[in-house]
Formats: structure tokens, sequence, C-alpha cells
């Protein structure tokens, strides 16, 4: 071919390959641009969740004084009708901020109850926040004031309780208002007041655990009819392991320990891994507070654990 054919051949190969890397880039480009606005399209300017207090009678919705150890009920709804809610988060605030309740969630909307008890402090503010799906949030809040005239309350001493393992035969539950100690059998038949059941898990991290019928126990640790899965009625009981000594443990005379120790935040559903001198504080379904105090733990599953106990009357 003549170097001027082959020239112009070359010329117009090299055009026409260009024009195409050009419209495949003019394609991309058009592509990027109509994801980037799909993209902001999905990027709506919604209004913030909305959050309020349920002021039906029996609940507190405003600034209130209460006395040492009272319980009171606090309700909670919130909705966004654009997204869902994703977080609901309660704290409390007074010379320390304490967080009650930090629960993830995906949803519509949220309608929330709970009974709590006031503590020593002279004054709380209780901030509920929710958030949803755009990162937005909104809040509410109420302060809850000690009454200075109301005094410490009673406190009901166990100072001998043994428990055994789901294998023994010594019982495995207890009944903090009964202050007795129930076979599986036996607190099948009185579900309403059982508050503690001790037994052993062969996970390393768990080993001799008391939590309460309402706690998430394999079906395997007490199987058969009268097994918690066929239970109507669990119970449920919180803990906390403390760092308080035995001495301050044995010197408590009133509620005043028992509540402060435990405090507002949320406790969890076992006190794993007991070991002696441990001492856990607790709060059961009732809102009643205490502390036990391990004294002796022997064996796996047909094993015993000695504990004292001291819970608000």
């Amino acid at each position: 071919m003549p170097k001027t054919g082959r020239f112009l051949f070359e010329y117009r190969y090299a055009k026409h390959y260009i024009s195409l890397r050009m419209n495949k880039l003019s394609v991309l480009f058009l592509l990027l641009v109509f994801v980037f606005s799909a993209c902001e399209k999905e990027e709506t300017n919604h209004p913030p969740p909305s959050i309020r207090f349920v002021t039906e009678s029996g609940f507190v919705y405003h600034d209130t004084t209460l006395a040492l150890g009272e319980t009171f009920k606090i309700g909670i709804l919130a909705d966004n009708p654009n997204v869902n809610l994703t977080n609901f988060i309660i704290r409390i605030e007074s010379d320390i901020i304490e967080t009650f309740l930090d629960s993830g969630m995906n949803t519509a909307s949220l309608d929330y109850q709970n009974v709590f008890t006031k503590g020593i402090k002279d004054s709380e503010k209780w901030i509920f926040i929710i958030r949803d799906r755009d990162s937005k949030s909104a809040e509410i809040s109420l302060n809850i004031k000690r009454d200075t005239t109301s005094a410490y309350g009673d406190i009901a001493y166990f100072p001998t309780v043994e428990m055994g393992a789901q294998n023994n035969i010594t019982g495995s539950f207890y009944s903090l208002s009964e202050g007795e100690v129930y076979a599986l059998e036996e607190a099948f038949l009185n579900q309403d007041i059982i508050d503690l059941c001790y037994f052993y898990d062969f996970i390393d991290t768990d080993e001799n655990t008391i939590a309460s019928p309402g706690a998430n126990i394999d079906a395997s640790v007490y199987p058969g009819d009268n097994g918690l899965d066929n239970w109507a009625n669990r119970r449920t009981t919180r803990f906390k392991l403390t760092d308080i000594s035995v001495e301050e443990f044995e010197n408590a005379t009133n509620d005043s320990l028992l509540i402060a120790t435990y405090g507002q935040s949320e406790g969890k559903r076992k006190a794993k891994n007991l070991q002696s001198g441990n001492i856990f504080s607790f709060k059961n379904q009732d809102g009643k507070t205490g502390l036990f105090l391990v004294h002796s733990v022997i064996g796996t599953d047909e094993g015993t654990i000695n504990i004292s106990i001291k819970v608000q009357e």
C-alpha cells in the first residue's frame, strides 16, 4: 500500500478508535451521572422522628419528687412515618451519667413502658432519645428528685442459703419473698415467686451461674415437664458484679448500700463464673434491689453453692 494511502487508513482507523473510546466514555459518564442522581433522589429531607411521654393515669411524665426506693412508671411513644427508627437510648444524669438502655431496632414506631426505682441521688435527669435511619434524632426529658424527708428502708437478711446445681438433689430455685429454696417440681408450682436459679454451664466463661427463670437458659439445663420451657411465668432478675468489700456487705443494716450499688443502669441476666468472695448486686422483677455474697462453690452440675443474701423488704 502506498504511504499516502496507508497514512489515510491509519488516520481514519485512529479517528474511528478515538470516536469509539469517546462514545464509551460518554456512556460511562452518563451512567455515573444517572447513578449519582438516583442516590441523590434517595436522600430526602425527612423531618426527625417524634417522641413523647405517655400521659395516662399511673405514668410519670413531668418533673416529680419521689421517696427513696419508690417505684414509678414511664411510657414512651415514638415514630417516624418516613423512615424506620433504629435506636432508643435512656440516660440518667446526676453527678455521673449512666446509660440505662441502648437498644437497636428497625421499626416504624416504638411503644416502651417500664417501671423504675428512685435511687439515692438528690436529683436525676432522665433523658429519652430516639434515632432514625437518616441519623436524625429527638429527645425528651424529665427530672426525678428525691424527697429529702424519706428514710432508708429495712432489709431482709438470709445469712446461709445453699442451692444445688441442676443435677443435685438440693433445690436449684430461690424465692426472695419467701426466703425458701425450691426443687424444680416445687418451683414449677410457684412460678410467680421464683427470683433466682443456680446451675452449672459447661461453657468455660459461664460455669457456676446464678440467673433467674427469665434468663436465656438452655432447655437442657432443666429438662422435662417442669422445665423452664414449660413455665407460663418466668420472672427476671438482673445482676452486676460489685467491688464492695465483705465488711461493707456485712455492715449493711438498711437498703442504702443496696440501692447505691445497683445504681440505675440495667444489669445482666446472669451472674456467671461465680467464685468464693464474689459480691453481686441484683434487682428482681418487683424492683427490689439486693446483694448476695458467695461463700463457697463446690462441684459442677451436681455441685452446690452457698451464699448470703440481703434484699429490700
